[in-house]
């Protein structure tokens, strides 16, 4: 028998009995919300870790036993500040097969870093038992490379001396000390060292003078060239043209091959080399804007590798985007004006107050820039009819949906899916 869910509200209020991160005083609070086969949840933290990423936890027991399931990120900004809107399936909270009742408490933290804790609606502590269990992981963790380390030492083969050897080597090192004929030998040297520098200056005073003779002997010559040079006439244009000719041809014969240093990057590789930086500057940009905004897990579907963010829409300058290749967003009706009919982009985000920006990747390498657009799976709601490449939709929790788009961000351009989900017409 299916188990029936009346609409209930319930308030966390997050506090710090069990943050174990030094120098914060977190705070914050949250909200779940369970209504049939429709879950939503929204926490808020202050006085956080600034720029950091912290999973919240629904905790509860199973025949005694501590579950726990992951909602989702939280992403701090610069003031230690962040929030998460996400939805779930009361019946079966992210896919682990329990239902919202099993869980009484909600916890924030960074690996075994504790953030904020918080029981849904009385204490009954399972938050001691499941912060003892986190201690115990990390006293295991602790021990097990306590013992690789001893393994790693006990491994080492030391060296050992004989009394004779170190007899030995004492002898030579007070040999070392007692050498006084290198104290001579570096007087001698420094001797020497201040004589070749007085025949330094005393030569380069002769050199001075030898360059300044050298110097007038130029000058009077240059001044008999000039001289001489006053009856020559001009060359006309054909034998300025041969004197020109002739003195090319002398730089040809006369100049020296050099080796050609060919490059070892081709054009190709300089452009793609250029693009990967592009990237990589536009992903840091779009990273440090998307910590102000709520990271959700919208869909019904957990979908591997994708990360999304919604962007409400408060009814001002939709136009002036901050988001990479925002244009592709309300820009394209300029390009499609016979498409008047088809619903556009601008229109549905007016309609249902938000759409979504995602980053799917592939190894942890940013791979594609994703837009959402709201809507329903209907030709009447599909963006320009697909044209521009909203022809993925994926489905959330209370039935609704957003249609998708895939921006390459290495080359700026839309993917086409090879298998569209799209609606008939």
């Amino acid at each position: 028998m299916s188990e029936k869910f009346i609409y209930s509200r319930k308030f966390i209020i997050l506090k710090e009995d069990f943050t174990n991160i030094p120098k914060i005083k977190p705070k914050g609070h949250g909200m779940i919300e369970a209504r049939e086969n429709i879950g939503k949840i929204n926490v808020n933290v202050d006085r956080g870790e600034k720029e950091q990423i912290y999973n919240i936890y629904l905790v509860g027991l199973d025949n005694g036993e501590i579950v726990e399931v992951n909602l989702g990120r939280i992403i701090t900004d610069t003031k230690g500040k962040g929030k998460i809107e996400g939805t779930f399936n009361p019946r079966n909270v992210k896919g682990s097969g329990h239902s919202i009742k099993k869980f009484t408490s909600l916890v924030i933290r960074r690996g075994i870093n504790i953030l904020l804790t918080g029981y849904i609606d009385k204490e009954d502590g399972v938050l001691d038992r499941y912060i003892s269990r986190l201690d115990g992981v990390q006293k295991e963790k602790l021990k097990g490379i306590e013992e690789k380390v001893e393994n790693e030492e006990e491994s080492i083969v030391k060296p050992e001396f004989s009394e004779e050897e170190k007899v030995e080597e004492l002898e030579e090192e007070l040999e070392e000390i007692e050498k006084p004929e290198e104290v001579e030998e570096k007087i001698e040297i420094e001797e020497l060292e201040e004589e070749e520098s007085t025949l330094e200056i005393e030569d380069r005073d002769d050199f001075k003078d030898m360059a300044k003779e050298i110097e007038e002997e130029k000058i009077e010559t240059i001044s008999e060239d000039i001289e001489s040079d006053k009856d020559l006439t001009e060359p006309g244009e054909e034998e300025g043209d041969k004197f020109a000719e002739d003195l090319n041809n002398h730089e040809i014969e006369n100049i020296e091959e050099t080796p050609r240093v060919e490059s070892t990057y081709s054009q190709k590789d300089i452009y793609y080399m250029k693009r990967l930086d592009y990237k990589r500057q536009m992903s840091e940009y779009v990273l440090s804007i998307l910590r102000f905004f709520p990271y959700v897990k919208p869909f019904r579907i957990e979908l591997k590798g994708y990360d999304w963010w919604k962007i409400d829409y408060t009814g001002e300058n939709i136009h002036r985007g901050f988001l990479p290749f925002y244009n592709y967003l309300f820009n394209t009706y300029n390009s499609y004006p016979f498409m008047k009919d088809a619903s556009t982009c601008h229109e549905l985000i007016k309609k249902y107050g938000n759409y979504l920006f995602g980053i799917y990747r592939d190894g942890g390498e940013i791979t594609y820039y994703i837009y959402g657009v709201p809507g329903r799976f209907d030709s009447l709601e599909h963006p320009f009819k697909g044209v521009t490449g909203f022809n993925t939709w994926y489905e959330t929790e209370n039935g609704f949906g957003y249609w998708i788009m895939y921006i390459d961000p290495l080359m700026g351009k839309v993917i086409y899916p090879l298998n569209p989900m799209i609606p008939s017409y």
